[in-house]
């Protein structure tokens, strides 16, 4: 019941206008219920009256039937025609009144149930940007997608329609049980006898409704991942030929969720004919006590017909309740899986920000790191050097070192399981988290570029700078000079995820992206890695101009892309195990001085 009721606090704000929905609501089904009154009149007060030449004396029982009744004038046989003709018009007047009630309300739900819906998506993406980058790892992008589309829709769907059903239906209910009540005390209960059977049978449906879709959803987001990471990897896909392959996946997994399906339409199958055997048997039992009681004279011809009408007006929410229960209990999963969402603590952002720039100096002292405290070895082992403001360091290592790392600690994505990290000689986690990523540009060994031009790419953090800015740092990252083969130069549309550009191209994007931002502190994580030596020594060169005395961090596997660094770290297994300039690494025997003799003699027979 905890995730129904965040259905309901999500509809706190507009409580008044659903208030107001629900009290019109109410209006049209009372006046609903009033309707088979007028045909008890016109059956007792005019047909009977009529028929029996006014020997028949008609005197109404209950207190709705008096009130209708004293509207007529007298009747007498010259003015039949004139009492049919009013409660006719008596009878489209309530009507009308009920339609208009009904109309109100549901434009008014409605207009409610859309900025509900509105209010949940624009919560829930809003947290997502809020959560540490850690939470990424436990779902996939088509879970998170799914629970972000068709969850919300499921719950907009409740709220749209189920809860004013709820309402309408048991307004329904009790307005029809009290009309049959005020009449004749015994028929009312004999309408509703078997009502707790139906409550009964509604609830274990519902309880088994929840557990199978719970399963539908988690395959759906299964079946939604392979789709979304398809179209994200479609040129791996084609590189290597395996469309078939994932054909052969996509049509397991909806395989597996076709499977959820029928067993989803095999308890709809058994519980729908059983639930309306109950409601019609219900049914069956009224007619035949209605119609017994008017034999013994407890209720009038006119009455019995009214009590026919409530009789099937009190089935009429029985017969929904079953439904009312399924879409339920797939709200409450729904809501559910998003609140799993919106549960996860959000980001710590909390620290100081510095009216000045970032001078650049980096001291690591002693750090160690886990991605997860049960995890059994350090990512990071006892991890300590020192960079000075204005120097240009390089990290090496093989795969798995620990560089990459480093960069995120760097940018407070994770913060060090032990030891402490100095920027500027204060504790890096006095600084507030989006000042240290405004001021320290990334460039990503495998960037992200958006579903947009080259130009909007490169000014995405500033999207009103003038054209000519965007070539400046286009001509320094070596992607100005090859604008002419794209059909339409910056305007050119690059695909999701720049899929229509080359892995070099992607890279000098967004190194395009990063320096227009001007950062204190540069950081290239195998930037260059994609593109040829030429390109990447005329980057580099080009780059001089905007380090201009900057702190730069450089993660690369090329040794010529590190030669001219002040320093230069090299990471094995989570540690340092060399430290010096080029000429000074080169002396020693270790990882940098085979790789560079590998690497050299690479060069010697190209």
């Amino acid at each position: 019941m905890k995730h129904l009721k965040q259905i309901f606090i999500l509809l706190d704000k507009w409580r008044y206008h659903y208030l107001l929905a629900a009290l019109l609501l109410m209006v049209s089904v009372f006046v609903r219920s009033i309707e088979p009154k007028i045909l008890q009149l016109a059956i007792d007060g005019v047909i009977n009256w009529h028929n029996s030449a006014g020997k028949t004396t008609f005197v109404p029982t209950d207190f709705v039937s008096k009130t209708l009744y004293s509207l007529l004038p007298t009747a007498t046989m010259q003015n039949v025609q004139q009492l049919l003709f009013l409660l006719v018009t008596m009878f489209m007047t309530i009507a009308l009144l009920r339609g208009l009630s009904m109309f109100a309300s549901s434009i008014i739900s409605a207009h409610c149930t859309e900025h509900a819906s509105k209010s949940l998506r624009d919560r829930l993406f809003l947290h997502l940007q809020r959560l540490p980058l850690s939470f990424f790892g436990t779902l996939s992008t088509g879970e998170i997608i799914q629970r972000c589309t068709g969850d919300i829709e499921t719950v907009k769907k409740f709220i749209a329609k189920q809860l004013i059903d709820c309402l309408m239906l048991g307004s329904l209910l009790l307005f029809s049980f009290g009309m049959i009540y005020i009449v004749y005390p015994p028929l009312a209960f004999v309408a509703v006898l078997l009502t707790p059977v139906i409550i009964y049978t509604s609830y274990k449906f519902g309880k088994r409704e929840g557990a199978i879709w719970e399963e539908h959803e988690a395959e759906q987001d299964k079946l939604t991942s392979i789709v979304e990471e398809n179209l994200s990897g479609v040129r791996v896909v084609k590189a290597f030929a395996k469309e078939d392959f994932e054909i052969a996946k996509f049509d397991q997994q909806n395989t597996a969720k076709r499977a959820i399906g029928f067993r989803h339409i095999m308890l709809h199958a058994n519980f729908w004919p059983f639930s309306d055997w109950l409601v019609h048997l219900q049914m069956t039992i009224a007619v035949f006590v209605g119609g017994y009681f008017t034999l013994l004279g407890k209720i009038t011809i006119g009455e019995l017909a009214a009590f026919y009408s409530y009789a099937a007006a009190v089935s009429f929410p029985m017969q929904r309740l079953g439904r009312i229960v399924s879409e339920m209990g797939m709200a409450i999963v729904a809501m559910e899986r998003i609140a799993s969402i919106l549960d996860v603590p959000e980001e710590d952002y909390s620290g100081k920000t510095p009216t000045k720039h970032i001078n650049g100096s980096i001291e690591f002292r002693n750090v160690s790191f886990k991605y997860r405290a049960d995890d059994a070895d350090w990512v990071l082992d006892n991890v300590s050097f020192k960079i000075n403001a204005g120097d240009k360091v390089a990290f090496l290592g093989p795969t798995g070192a620990g560089k990459s790392t480093i960069i995120s600690l760097l940018l407070r994505f994770y913060e060090p399981t032990e030891g402490e990290i100095y920027l500027d000689e204060k504790p890096l986690n006095t600084y507030h988290k989006t000042y240290l990523r405004q001021r320290i540009g990334v460039v990503l060994q495998k960037p992200f570029l958006f579903s947009t031009t080259i130009a909007q790419n490169i000014a995405y953090t500033r999207p009103n700078i003038d054209h000519h800015e965007i070539v400046t740092v286009a001509k320094a990252a070596s992607i100005h000079e090859i604008m002419d083969i794209f059909p339409e130069g910056y305007n050119t549309m690059v695909g999701e995820k720049g899929v229509t550009l080359s892995g070099g191209q992607k890279q000098r994007v967004a190194l395009a992206r990063t320096l227009l931002e001007q950062p204190d502190l540069l950081i290239l994580d195998d930037t260059t890695s994609a593109v040829d030596t030429e390109t990447e020594y005329a980057i580099q060169r080009e780059l001089k101009n905007y380090l201009n005395n900057k702190t730069s961090i450089i993660v690369a596997n090329r040794i010529v892309s590190v030669m001219d660094c002040d320093q230069i770290l090299v990471l094995d297994k989570g540690k340092v195990v060399q430290h010096g300039t080029h000429n000074a690494l080169l002396n020693q025997a270790g990882f940098y001085r085979k790789v560079y003799d590998i690497q050299i003699s690479n060069l010697a027979d190209v």
